[in-house]
């Protein structure tokens, strides 16, 4: 028997501002959505889910991450209840539900929020003070700041705990999938070859490729959805480059200019993204823009500024300049660890729930299809 939470469509309310209430479950929403598909449809399904109060349903749905929020749904919505509004709150609330420890919550807390990034830009910053040397002050030498064992240790360290967090809060997303009736029922399930073929052709076609290169993202209609597919992927393509040239400096221990030119080409791609994303923000210009919360401000913000002080950084060292260096190296450090420790609770979750819905789907699609032909 399910599991009836009747604060549900109250608790996801609290993630976003909508008005689905208004919803008389009349379908257009399904009808006009570009990516909805038999045995996925959305957001009706997953309205009626939260007016039910079956929790369980909502969040082992893989509809909540196959919704890129392109808005033609609120667009056509003839009551004006704002499914797509509803798809970006419920995602906040599966992110919640998903963390361990339920510790995602103080991240989408209008009152805990701010605070939390307020006390761990704190501790990071009194980490750095503590651990900080006499710097050489004739020229730019950032390691006689801050040992490079210190760098390398403590960067190893916080993303050790970071991929862990990530891990665990994937392991709960996926014992939420796996428990809902995902995939034919026991009479109907095709033969063992098959559902293992199955799993390995859409981790592939379906997984990887979708996100390499996201082209479910580029079907939405919405007619500036052009330019926020590219922005999108400058800021994912974006922090490829830039986790490559932090992965060739820490291997070698020196600032290689392989690394340097990655860093810049990542950084230009990460800042003309978060921009982007800001000024539609600030805008309101679109109805994915329409609220932002606190969390989103910070993810943007926090991203616009790693590649802004990455940038002054390179400047401060080619001008010899290390008063101005040595502190825009300590803001950025500050900077990139808020990025990373709030990563498994922000949108960069995203990066990890976003495929593994796409692979549940794709294994699901093709179970279904060879289920039939048995």
């Amino acid at each position: 028997m399910a599991r009836v939470n009747p604060n549900l469509m109250d608790n996801v309310k609290d993630m976003g501002a909508f008005d689905v209430s208004a919803c008389y479950s009349c379908g257009v929403c399904t009808a006009s959505c570009p990516l909805s598909e038999e045995g996925f449809e959305m957001p009706r399904k997953l309205i009626r889910y939260a007016m039910l109060g079956l929790e369980d349903a909502l969040l082992s749905s893989p509809e909540l991450w196959l919704c890129y929020y392109c808005g033609e749904c609120t667009r056509t919505c003839p009551r004006r209840a704002d499914p797509g509004g509803y798809m970006m709150a419920a995602r906040r609330y599966a992110i919640t539900k998903y963390s361990w420890g339920k510790i995602g919550k103080v991240f989408y807390s209008r009152m805990a929020s701010p605070i939390t990034v307020l006390v761990l830009s704190i501790i990071a910053a009194l980490g750095l003070w503590f651990f900080h040397t006499s710097p050489n002050m004739t020229y730019v030498d950032l390691f006689s700041l801050f040992p490079l064992d210190f760098i390398h240790t403590s960067g190893l360290v916080l993303g050790v705990v970071v991929i862990l967090s990530a891990l665990v809060n994937l392991g709960i997303m996926i014992k939420y999938a796996t428990s809902s009736s995902l995939f034919p029922s026991s009479d109907d399930k095709p033969p063992l070859s098959i559902r293992i073929k199955s799993w390995i052709v859409s981790f592939f076609a379906d997984m990887l490729k979708e996100s390499l290169y996201q082209t479910r993202f580029i079907t939405c209609k919405n007619k500036d959805n052009r330019a926020r597919f590219l922005m999108h992927m400058s800021i994912f393509w974006g922090f490829v480059l830039l986790f490559a040239a932090t992965g060739i400096n820490f291997l070698t221990g020196v600032r290689q200019i392989s690394a340097i030119a990655l860093g810049v080409i990542g950084g230009v791609l990460v800042v003309i993204g978060s921009g982007y994303f800001a000024i539609m923000r600030t805008e309101k210009g679109d109805y994915y823009a329409s609220y932002s919360d606190f969390i989103d401000w910070t993810f943007l913000i926090l991203i616009f500024l790693a590649g802004l002080t990455g940038f002054l950084l390179d400047l401060g060292m080619i001008i010899n300049s290390p008063p101005f260096t040595y502190w825009t190296f300590a803001i950025h450090l500050v900077i990139v660890f808020d990025l990373i420790i709030t990563a498994p609770f922000s949108k960069f979750a995203h990066l990890v729930y976003r495929p593994m819905s796409l692979w549940i789907r794709g294994a699901r699609l093709r179970m279904m299809t060879a289920a039939q032909q048995v």
